[in-house]
């Protein structure tokens, strides 16, 4: 009998679900509304998701936002409401099954680990660009969490002294001037899509706004290659969707922001693979290779 392994990635706003195979098939995906500030309804939602499956899960492994503390598997999460929450035993206890929790930009590092855009890597660093700014080492093979699992809050380290205020309590951080949100800020739109949709087109005001938003993401990546100097910088996350103008046009504020290394981070960088998917196929790693 196949050993059917679950993905679950928790949002915000939606809960994905995916069911892979040992030779990491996604046989089957769906999705929910996330349940917030209740973590036992988030539990049965989940469960319910799993029952309702076409395939006998075998183990689950799940991507949730915000930290998860170890050895007592805490999540925290300001987007759902939740502080404290043992996520893990909670969906032990109810489904019976072994069942893996880490923090969402783990889980898609994990994705591309395991058969994405640093498989067989010995180090590189994960970026998703999302609403916020999330962030994932791999050194010598592994995921590196730190001795908390609280390791690569890149959207947090501080790119611009006494900068803007971030909601983590912090100033200047790389989210504020990184993020999607960022550039709808300095756009003046709420939807990140339509300023490279415009630029891409050919409007230069929109152009302008996305090359100064790249040279703020332009400095993070040029700080994140001198201190880890890793063998794949992978960006990810909404703003990755952007493709070849994304690349293009960072790399050309990479020659602003580190003219002397521009070209060696260049080589480095490459869009992640698995995109919508990454969540899921990453949790399911994680559970099936216990990284």
């Amino acid at each position: 009998m196949a050993n059917y392994i679950a993905g679950v990635d928790i949002g915000g706003t939606s809960v994905k679900f995916g069911v892979l195979t040992p030779d990491r098939e996604l046989l089957y995906k769906t999705s929910a509304p996330s349940v917030l500030n209740d973590p036992d309804a988030m539990v049965e939602l989940i469960a319910r998701l799993v029952e309702s499956s076409p395939c006998r899960i075998d183990r689950m492994g799940v991507g949730t936002p915000g930290t998860v503390l170890i050895p007592q598997n805490l999540v925290s999460a300001s987007n759902l409401g939740w502080s404290g929450v043992p996520l893990c035993a909670m969906l032990h206890r109810r489904l019976k099954i072994p069942v893996w929790v880490d923090n969402d930009a783990q889980t898609q590092l994990a994705a591309e680990w395991w058969d994405g855009a640093c498989k067989g890597l010995q180090s590189a660093v994960y970026l998703a660009f999302g609403t916020g700014v999330g962030g994932a080492f791999l050194f010598n093979g592994r995921p590196w969490r730190g001795h908390m699992n609280t390791a690569g809050e890149l959207g947090h380290f501080i790119i611009h002294a006494d900068g803007l205020p971030c909601t983590c309590g912090l100033r200047g951080c790389y989210e504020v001037y990184a993020s999607a949100a960022a550039l709808c800020r300095m756009a003046g739109t709420d939807n990140a899509r339509t300023v490279i949709d415009a630029a891409r087109a050919g409007d230069s005001e929109m152009m302008a706004i996305f090359r100064a938003y790249l040279h703020e993401v332009a400095i993070g990546i040029a700080s994140i290659y001198m201190l880890f100097c890793p063998e794949a910088i992978v960006l990810g996350g909404g703003i990755s969707a952007a493709g070849d103008i994304l690349l293009h046009t960072l790399n050309e504020q990479l020659a602003v922001v580190a003219p002397t290394k521009a070209t060696a981070i260049s080589r480095l960088l490459c869009i992640a693979v698995h995109r919508n998917d990454a969540g899921i196929r990453g949790a399911a790693a994680l559970a099936s290779v216990n990284l």
